[in-house]
């Protein structure tokens, strides 16, 4: 059997696989980010996999993409974490999310990004991916992402920018004890994964006019920080976008590059069945080719 997880920093979905690609079980847990998290934080959110853990020992394949996993320790601290808990495995592969996003997303030449919980962009020429810039994370960067926009959010909250209507839903939908929320990020795992769940606040109130300007801002500071680092590329070539962010700012990116003259292909909100799906057409493709 072969396992693939697609993990962001909020949440990390897992798909078991027959060899033949045929569906043994789906399922989700929290996000694995090895940068932000311990060996044994990231032990026990992968046993609470509990349908998947009932199979590991005929599990003898692991395909992980993750947010984090650029680096060669990166991959080390993952894959000696999976080696411990799957025993059987005899290969794992662990790639960094934006190489899944791209396997997800398409087989020909195309600027691929990612706007969820975090971001990054590359360049696809068809054989080798190619990043300019790299992944920085969410304290130095991450543009429109999820947890910019939730940090956003709290910041105006506190500094009285939030118009009085908008704070009242927003203390109705989340807490604004500032104590507990300073421990969040301070104290706790995965505070960019608790920045991020504030800006859930905004796609659940589009149309109101103070949330869509920073909806706006945010996506065009992702854009003008790294995706037109792309402009050669972007004027030959399609652009995917991977991530929950991007998938409900739709309207907005559309109309932001169409006004620049480039052509987004398509929105993929859960890569994970995408990124089975083309890889195991591919496993099967080699196989009958040898």
């Amino acid at each position: 059997m072969i396992l693939f997880a697609d993990s962001g920093s909020t949440k990390c979905d897992w798909v078991l696989v027959k060899n033949d690609g045929e569906l043994i079980h789906k399922t989700k847990t929290d996000g694995i980010n090895p940068l932000l998290l311990s060996d044994d934080a990231i032990i026990n959110i992968v046993q609470k996999a509990n349908t998947i853990l009932q199979k590991r020992d005929l599990i003898h394949k692991i395909y992980f993409y993750g947010a984090g996993c650029g680096e060669a320790d990166a991959k080390k601290k993952i894959a000696l974490v999976l080696q411990s808990i799957f025993k059987n495995v005899t290969s794992i592969v662990i790639e960094e999310d934006i190489i899944g996003a791209v396997k997800a997303t398409t087989e020909k030449p195309s600027v691929v990004c990612i706007l969820g919980t975090g971001t990054n962009c590359c360049y696809f020429d068809g054989i080798n991916v190619i990043q300019k810039s790299p992944a920085l994370g969410y304290l130095l960067a991450d543009e429109g992402s999820g947890n910019y926009l939730g940090k956003k959010l709290i910041k105006d909250y506190f500094l009285g920018k939030m118009p009085s209507d908008t704070a009242s839903l927003f203390k109705n939908d989340y807490t604004t004890e500032l104590n507990q929320i300073l421990d969040e990020l301070y104290c706790a795992d995965h505070p960019n994964k608790y920045l991020a769940s504030y800006a859930k606040f905004i796609f659940r109130n589009r149309g109101n006019a103070y949330l869509e300007e920073i909806l706006h801002h945010g996506i065009s500071k992702f854009i003008n920080t790294y995706l037109f680092q792309y402009k050669e590329e972007l004027s030959k070539h399609p652009i995917h976008f991977v991530g929950s962010v991007a998938y409900y700012s739709q309207d907005i990116i559309k109309k932001l590059l169409d006004d620049c003259g480039y052509r987004v292909k398509g929105f993929v909100k859960k890569p994970i069945d995408h990124l089975v799906n083309r890889q195991i057409m591919q496993r099967i493709s080699q196989k009958t080719s040898q």
